[in-house]
């Protein structure tokens, strides 16, 4: 990976501005990763990976360490034990990865309530400790990705200076509060503000969905765009950024996510119920999409499932 970044002496130089696809849970699997390189993702991000099932050695979270990108590879954990943290680390499963990202700001309420996520930017010195830890026990960049802030407190100003000084490679920002949640608009004077703050490459997260709003973000001096939801069914989206020609149609995507996905389920009812939600996001764009996603619901065999991707 020189040719896009440098890591020495525990600092990052990107080589380009990175387009890469964001940490998404059920979203982001080892199959739309390699997929979304395909279409020219410079750096992919696996869903958030407990550091807890790693240390217990979790068959499920071993098998979503599965990775077969020719991209930059970044695995996002999340937790906040550090004893865990430090026995994650140990984990031969890392070696397929370039970079280790923390999750410091997933809003969901069961990761919030566990003290996780966005949690733990309401005590930036507890979390000081953690991603300290973090960082001595890698021996990969470290990268952090974070919110505006929680509780109504926005403090992400002070939490990034916190993580550069922990020794982070970089930094993420997805400048919406914990309490956003995805609604509204992404606070676009945020970006440039934490660029201006801090001396670590800053990556924009959030609201990406076009060339104009990347090259906004490059204009301001960002290192690079995470495309979250405007990806979903849309790995198109990064040919688009590039300007390139896709390299599949829509129909060969669906049956190359389909197949790669066979060799990760065991049975057929795993498989059909876990894809459902990808063939839905796949269709969102189709005439009748909505009569298909209703057809699709009701879906719980390959042969349904082959039959609709025949007839798109």
């Amino acid at each position: 990976m020189k040719k896009m970044f440098e890591f020495k002496n525990g600092k990052i130089k990107f080589n380009k501005f990175i387009i890469a696809l964001a940490p998404m849970a059920g979203v982001t699997d080892f199959a739309y990763r390699k997929i979304c390189a395909d279409f020219g993702a410079d750096m992919v991000v696996t869903e958030m990976i407990s550091v807890k099932a790693l240390e217990n050695k979790s068959f499920k979270t071993n098998k979503m360490l599965r990775e077969e990108s020719d991209a930059i590879k970044c695995c996002q954990i999340f937790g906040h034990d550090e004893n865990s943290i430090a026995n994650a680390l140990n984990s031969q499963l890392f070696d397929n990865f370039n970079i280790i990202d923390f999750n410091c700001g997933c809003p969901a309420p069961k990761i919030v309530k566990n003290g996780d996520g966005s949690a733990l930017m309401r005590d930036i010195e507890k979390t000081r400790s953690i991603i300290s830890c973090l960082v001595k026990n890698s021996n990969k960049p470290v990268s952090v990705k974070f919110r505006l802030g929680i509780d109504d407190y926005i403090n992400y100003i002070e939490f990034a200076k916190m993580c550069e000084e922990c020794g982070v490679s970089f930094i993420t920002l997805h400048a919406r509060t914990r309490e956003q949640g995805y609604a509204g608009n992404v606070d676009k004077t945020a970006y440039k503000k934490l660029i201006d703050s801090v001396n670590i490459p800053v990556f924009w997260s959030g609201d990406i969905s076009s060339i104009e709003d990347m090259e906004y973000a490059k204009s301001i001096g960002s290192a690079g765009v995470m495309i979250g939801r405007a990806s979903m069914g849309n790995p198109e989206i990064f040919s688009t950024l590039k300007n390139t020609p896709p390299p599949y149609s829509k129909k060969e995507v669906i049956l190359k996510h389909l197949n790669l996905l066979k060799t990760y389920f065991k049975t057929e009812k795993t498989l059909v119920a876990y894809f459902k939600k990808h063939l839905m996001w796949y269709v969102k764009s189709l005439p009748l999409a909505t009569e298909i996603k209703r057809k699709i619901m009701l879906f719980t065999t390959l042969n349904e499932v082959n039959e609709l991707i025949e007839k798109l």
